[in-house]
């Protein structure tokens, strides 16, 4: 379902910090379909101090969910306790699932992986859907210290550039500070590869109450029986 080659002939880029607009990765007609069954129900409202939009359950395998609750983060053992996280994809349509199965293959992370330069053998990972609505925004930030990177894969088959909703490559933490402008359309995905200067923001969006921003985003935690220095970019 995946068309990998489109992950292997990106160019990392590595202004202002590493990342890579990956294009057709999906096919125009899978696209489509994931688009009209985009779920909508059991999202919750994440908001705070720069920030809000909705989120659904978190997907992970089972092997991935093994380890996540081992883990000295407390988040992951909180969300299986609400029924966030699960590896059952039975609330997802078939074209769902095919994707998500297809993302927790070894030849994606491997693909995703090598553009990077980075080995992501060792892991964890997990899927979530967002969306956002008019009003709605997500603050300058670099992520969490343990994600190793992120790939955000966007559903919106058309989106006005007078809607907001970038996502927004920063220079710096200023959200003025801007390197590129991204628009969520669907044949577009984006990796970020997690630094301590990788700013990026997502617009505040002003579309019509009609709309929503879609996204999938897929992230890669370091384990905690890693160290900070064996998870880096290679020369």
């Amino acid at each position: 379902m995946l068309n990998l080659e489109s992950i292997y002939t990106t160019t990392m880029q590595k202004v202002p910090y590493h990342w890579a607009l990956i294009e057709n990765l999906l096919s125009t007609e899978a696209s489509l379909e994931l688009t009209t069954s985009f779920p909508h129900e059991e999202f919750c409202l994440s908001e705070g101090e720069g920030y809000g939009y909705s989120w659904g359950k978190i997907l992970a395998t089972s092997e991935d969910i093994s380890l996540m609750l081992q883990s000295r983060d407390n988040r992951w053992r909180e969300r299986m306790a609400q029924d966030r996280l699960t590896s059952d994809l039975r609330h997802l349509s078939n074209v769902w699932q095919k994707l998500i199965e297809a993302l927790w293959t070894d030849s994606y992370r491997t693909a995703i992986g090598e553009i990077c330069g980075l080995d992501l053998k060792d892991c964890v990972m997990d899927i979530g859907f967002r969306r956002y609505q008019s009003g709605q925004l997500h603050r300058p930030h670099t992520d969490e210290p343990n994600k190793v990177l992120t790939h955000l894969l966007f559903f919106n088959q058309q989106w006005s550039v007078d809607w907001g909703g970038y996502l927004r490559i920063l220079q710096d933490s200023q959200p003025e500070s801007v390197f590129q402008d991204i628009l969520p359309l669907s044949n577009s995905s984006v990796v970020l590869v997690r630094s301590d200067n990788s700013w990026h923001t997502v617009t505040p969006l002003t579309c019509p109450a009609s709309e929503c921003r879609l996204v999938l985003r897929v992230a890669f935690f370091q384990n905690d029986g890693l160290s900070s220095t064996e998870i880096q970019l290679a020369a």
